[in-house]
């Protein structure tokens, strides 16, 4: 398997993040279009799928919550993956960082399961981010196990 110099691999995973980052910013564009779009394809027998007003306003207003959850736990990412270029993982920062990375995923979670309207593959997929977001929060409290184990260490020698 290939094996990818560690400030290389942080470098490609700032970049990927950047442009993911600038994706979200232009997808907020797009939302319009594109939930007409999903209305289309998850209409039956090729009708488009009716909402109610109340349920279009929620899933614009959903959709508009998840873009601007991910774009802070981009940001968030990015600023994790700096503290990692300099060699900074394991501190209380790094540890603030993924704490708030995971609420994030977690609340896109919950916003995905809320405006599901009883579509089953959209709760799925829902409870696929909040299983990402509870991984996220085990690996924080890890991270944060290793920082207090460090800080100890420190002190003794």
């Amino acid at each position: 398997m290939l094996k990818i110099n560690r400030k290389i691999s942080v470098t490609i995973s700032l970049v990927l993040t950047a442009l993911a980052l600038c994706g979200v910013v232009a997808m907020a564009f797009f939302i319009p279009s594109l939930i007409e779009y999903m209305l289309e394809i998850l209409g039956s027998g090729g009708a488009k799928l009716e909402l109610l007003p109340a349920e279009r306003i929620t899933v614009y207003i959903a959709a508009y919550a998840e873009l601007l959850l991910a774009a802070a736990g981009l940001g968030m990412l990015f600023a994790l993956l700096l503290l990692v270029r300099k060699g900074r993982v394991f501190t209380h920062t790094a540890v603030e960082l993924i704490r708030y990375i995971s609420w994030c995923i977690i609340f896109m979670g919950f916003i995905i399961i809320a405006v599901t309207f009883s579509k089953v593959l959209a709760m799925a997929v829902g409870a696929a981010v909040l299983f990402v977001g509870l991984t996220i929060r085990v690996v924080k409290n890890v991270i944060e196990e290793a920082v207090y184990i460090k800080e100890e260490n420190d002190l003794t020698v």
